[in-house]
């Protein structure tokens, strides 16, 4: 019985931080296995508002006096929602719940029918659906049934250390590598280990969520950086070699720019564009922290369309593109708050629902679970209803982040050119795809997906979507193809987040030249001092309201990974770590040497 007793004091007791912190960091040890004991609490606050009126209508707080309404809706979880049942041997409460189970039985059937599900499976999958979010363990239950778990994703900086000193290093030598991500989540208690992806994520490990790396010397130094895996693929897909010249033509909040950084060495050459100066700021404080101001020059308050013949930067052969987007397959961390837990009262005489105003769980749609061979549409299509983004909405992304897209391939010297969105939606991934692949100047300049057995990623599982390339003026099996070379990543693949990334190349003659007779096409300029972006239509409003870059580990982790140098990376106080000297000179000597006699790109 303490594993419920235990439950019940953590749910009385006023919450000063999270239950994950409670729970995993008591001041004084638990009898009760931690896993167990979180998921006994998050499990009955997901469902209270049901067994809350379970134990009203069946009167039995009125009849067990050593019940109390807390341990009710506890022991009732178990006892109607698990298989096992109460996790206890006999004694007094277990017992007195037990004396009205047909009771208690009864009234949950009728609960259920009255919300319009058929059997248990479909109540319990159309709740978990108002969940499906990544929870704070790091465990996520989905609608269709699937169980996914969430990692903190770790990139150790190649420009700083190596992976193997990072893990002989104090902050990992403790640890022990397991075989796959759930591996972590299926102990008693939290173990130091780590997990591994050698094939497609070179220098990237996972931890437990609940492990805090912030404080260790690796964090602070810019020796790890804290990124989900998934904003992690664009750049390895781009594969710039050593010594090459890339743009990262969105740059903020400074991930990716760094991690491409790391791939090309201090022989090569990055520019960061930023549009807006403050994630400029932010962007310029990440590359100083990560030791990559010999690398990359930062384009202050510079639209990535406004660059042109001239600009040092046009003359890249590779180019990241990571657009503004709909943000629709970020995760979003649970915080269970126990203060709003609904609980029953003792006072009740009715055996009848009271006439009170429908719970969001009530006017879900009755279903069964999905047949394995449909899960991965249903999944995908549950990320979909989840995001309440609009058609209209969407579009004006679409058009915005095809711009973006046409404009590189105006660039005379690029090979390859790598987009990427953290949107589940076909609107910002496959249909842009198709738009870009669409138009005149992919055609004339010879641009093509690359296909999947020609890039770093041809391993992961997961492709583009064939049938939303329908709109592709191309055959059947050119639009498979092209779906092969795209990759989706899911929510529940815990890489961190719902993602989509392809890599667009330029087709090679027998002489080593770019096909469609690259080298002979004119630039066509931007119409006055009007950026691209504007002649194919103004997005900089839709631009600036939407979500700008993949905040990996929650809402303040983009600038805390730069910006706080000491101290919970949470707290909110912002120190602020100024860009190195050369940093700030290299980039306004570029900057001015560049507005001058071109007015778009200030």
């Amino acid at each position: 019985m303490s594993l419920y007793l235990e439950a019940a004091t953590i749910l009385e007791s006023p919450q000063t931080t999270s239950l994950k912190a409670i729970i995993y960091n008591p001041s004084k040890p638990f009898k009760s296995p931690q896993p167990k004991l979180y998921a006994l609490i998050v499990e009955t606050l997901k469902f209270q508002d049901i067994l809350k009126e379970v134990v009203e209508n069946s009167g039995i707080l009125k009849l067990e006096r050593k019940l109390t309404p807390l341990l009710s809706i506890l022991l009732t979880h178990d006892l109607l929602l698990t298989k096992s049942g109460i996790a206890t041997s006999s004694g007094p409460l277990k017992d007195a719940l037990l004396r009205h189970k047909a009771r208690l039985n009864a009234e949950f059937t009728r609960a259920r029918l009255r919300r319009g599900h058929a059997d248990i499976k479909s109540l319990i999958g159309a709740v978990n659906a108002e969940h499906s979010r990544e929870s704070e363990d790091g465990v996520t239950k989905t609608a269709t049934g699937l169980t996914s778990f969430n990692p903190r994703w770790v990139r150790v900086n190649a420009l700083q250390t190596t992976l193997e000193d990072s893990l002989s290093s104090p902050t990992f030598h403790a640890f022990q590598e397991v075989g796959s991500v759930s591996d972590m989540f299926f102990f008693d208690v939290v173990r130091k280990t780590y997990y591994r992806k050698a094939e497609i994520l070179p220098n990237i490990l996972a931890i437990h969520p609940s492990h805090d790396i912030t404080s260790s010397e690796l964090y602070k130094s810019g020796k790890i950086i804290l990124q989900s895996a998934s904003s992690c693929l664009p750049a390895i897909m781009l594969d710039p070699p050593k010594g090459s010249m890339v743009v990262d033509g969105c740059a903020a909040p400074g991930n990716k720019t760094t991690h491409l950084a790391a791939l090309v060495g201090s022989s090569g050459k990055i520019f960061a564009v930023e549009r807006d100066r403050r994630r400029a700021d932010i962007l310029e404080m990440m590359i100083t922290k990560a030791g990559a101001e010999g690398i990359v020059t930062t384009l202050k308050a510079t639209d990535f369309t406004t660059i042109m013949e001239g600009h040092p930067a046009w003359q890249a052969s590779y180019i990241l593109l990571d657009p503004s987007c709909s943000g629709s397959g970020i995760l979003q961390r649970v915080d269970w708050d126990i203060s709003k837990l609904n609980l029953p009262s003792s006072d009740t005489t009715s055996s009848h629902p009271s006439k009170k105003k429908r719970k969001r769980d009530e006017t879900l749609p009755n279903g069964s679970a999905s047949q394995p061979e449909e899960r991965e549409t249903k999944q995908l299509e549950e990320e979909i209803q989840d995001d309440d983004t609009s058609r209209e909405r969407l579009q004006s992304l679409s058009d915005f982040q095809v711009a973006i897209i046409l404009h590189a391939f105006l660039f005379p010297n690029a090979r390859r050119i790598t987009y990427s969105t953290c949107s589940v939606h076909a609107e910002e991934n496959e249909h842009v795809v198709a738009r870009v692949l669409n138009s005149e100047i992919a055609k004339e300049r010879g641009w093509r997906v690359q296909s999947r057995d020609e890039n770093p990623l041809s391993t992961w599982h997961r492709r583009g979507l064939v049938g939303e390339l329908s709109d592709l003026k191309s055959s059947l099996e050119e639009q498979r193809r092209v779906a092969d070379g795209c990759i989706r990543v899911h929510r529940t693949d815990s890489l961190g987040g719902g993602f989509f990334v392809t890599c667009f190349t330029r087709q090679v003659d027998d002489k080593g030249q770019f096909g469609g007779g690259i080298g002979n096409l004119d630039i066509v300029p931007a119409q006055e001092d009007k950026s691209r972006s504007q002649v194919l239509g103004d997005t900089t409003e839709v631009e600036n309201q939407e979500w700008n870059g993949l905040s990996d580990e929650g809402p303040n982790e983009a600038v805390s990974a730069v910006d706080i140098a000491d101290g919970d990376p949470r707290s909110g106080k912002r120190q602020k770590r100024k860009p190195g000297k050369a940093q700030q000179g290299r980039t306004e000597k570029t900057n001015r040497q560049f507005q001058k006699g071109r007015k778009g790109w200030s």
